[in-house]
């Protein structure tokens, strides 16, 4: 079956259906959310669907906001068809219908015409390996990652996504108990991070991470009278020589398991050492580190 849908964009309304079978209003109309396909190792997703047509869509079914989990089926563009002969709605007036055809089908005009998507398929054709989905346009976009695939009875394929665990991934920093000479410098490292960990790929929100670390490890050293380090390598074998009382372990802990992650970012790392690239879990892992460290050292609460 090749089942289809009709989007009209100029006044929100979806119609589905077929060639053979005919077509009907989808009401209340749907939640139908641009979408693009892009391989997790891309530098950025900001640019994904910032204008023009829209090629795929993402027909939301269900969506949980406590796990992030969303499902749903994906259509793609296929052109515009001159009209789209439907079912009248009863309770619906639609002025631009118009009827068409003596068995009382009405005629719809220049809608977008999506067809539903199969996604192994579509992934194969875009050579894409490790895929995520960017929801959304431009700087208002969502990373997704699919987790699961099934086949419903009318051919179209329901789709399971998981979010990018971006709420509660950093803590609430309280700026009364920051150092003063590097609290600003802590907040902007933080904020690049947090923007990172909306729109890029997993290399570059653990090369943040590991910025955000260095500035925090640094500025904790002259905190105890240690001149700050260039490398985050530096700064946690300094840390490593604290006294007893101040060496914060699970801080300097977790920013060493950052600074090892953020190698595997780097080629000539994965293959002198012959591990892994990191993915989705490397990358909350790096940001869940950056928010223990400030726990661990009282600048910050978990919400």
């Amino acid at each position: 079956m090749s089942f289809m849908i009709g989007v009209d964009e100029g006044r929100g309304l979806v119609f589905e259906g077929d060639s053979s079978y005919g077509a009907h209003l989808v009401w209340p109309v749907p939640v139908m959310t641009p979408a693009q396909f892009a391989d997790s190792s891309a530098k950025e997703f900001a640019s994904f669907q910032a204008g023009g047509t829209v090629n795929y869509y993402f027909r939301e079914d269900m969506f949980d906001s406590v796990s992030r989990i969303r499902r749903g089926r994906f259509y793609k563009f296929m052109g515009r068809s001159g009209s789209w002969e439907v079912l009248p709605v009863a309770h619906i007036t639609i002025p631009r219908m118009a009827v068409g055809r003596k068995d009382g089908l009405l005629s719809v005009p220049s809608l977008a015409d999506y067809q539903a998507c199969v996604i192994s398929g579509e992934l194969n054709n875009l050579g894409i390996a490790h895929a995520v989905v960017v929801l959304g346009k431009g700087k208002s976009s969502t990373i997704w990652s699919i987790i699961h695939v099934e086949t419903s009875f009318t051919g179209e394929e329901m789709v399971t996504l998981k979010a990018r665990q971006s709420l509660g991934a950093l803590p609430e920093l309280d700026s009364k108990k920051m150092p003063a000479q590097n609290g600003s410098i802590i907040q902007e490292a933080l904020q690049k991070l947090e923007d990172d960990y909306h729109l890029a790929s997993p290399e570059s929100v653990v090369d943040r991470a590991n910025e955000a670390a260095t500035r925090i490890l640094n500025a904790y050293l002259e905190l105890k009278g240690y001149s700050s380090q260039d490398s985050l390598f530096k700064a946690t074998k300094t840390a490593g020589e604290l006294e007893q009382g101040d060496k914060k372990e699970v801080a300097k802990n977790a920013a060493d398991i950052v600074r090892l992650l953020h190698g595997r970012t780097k080629y000539a790392v994965q293959q002198d050492k012959n591990v892994r690239p990191v993915r989705e879990q490397d990358a909350e892992l790096a940001v869940q580190c950056i928010g223990v460290m400030l726990c661990d050292l009282g600048w910050a609460e978990w919400r």
